[in-house]
């Protein structure tokens, strides 16, 4: 993944990336849009790893009946709509930057 873009952004740039990308009322400037759309596939992909993990505890959770299944149900309820929501920000980012 290319995130020169991001990476040569200072610290208050940074957080304007990340309003950009998680909040559809942003207006970013280009630079931002940029950084944005550079750093949207490395979030998606780590929510994605993330809600991978918390499968196999889930499973031994409810298997158990332990009272962790619902902490871990609900993490993963967080975790999945954390990156459908980082995939709608992603397209909507990409289809502003096309036009």
């Amino acid at each position: 993944m290319q995130l020169d873009v991001y990476r040569s952004c200072s610290r208050q740039e940074k957080r304007e990336v990340l309003n950009a990308f998680w909040r559809s009322s942003s207006h970013p400037s280009s630079r931002i849009n940029q950084a944005a759309l550079q750093y949207g596939p490395f979030a998606a992909w780590c929510l994605f790893v993330v809600v991978l993990e918390v499968v196999p505890l889930l499973a031994v959770s409810i298997n158990r009946g332990y009272v962790w299944s619902w902490l871990f149900g609900a993490f993963e309820a967080v975790a999945l709509l954390s990156l459908w929501w980082s995939v709608v920000r992603l397209r909507a980012l990409q289809s502003l930057s096309a036009h």
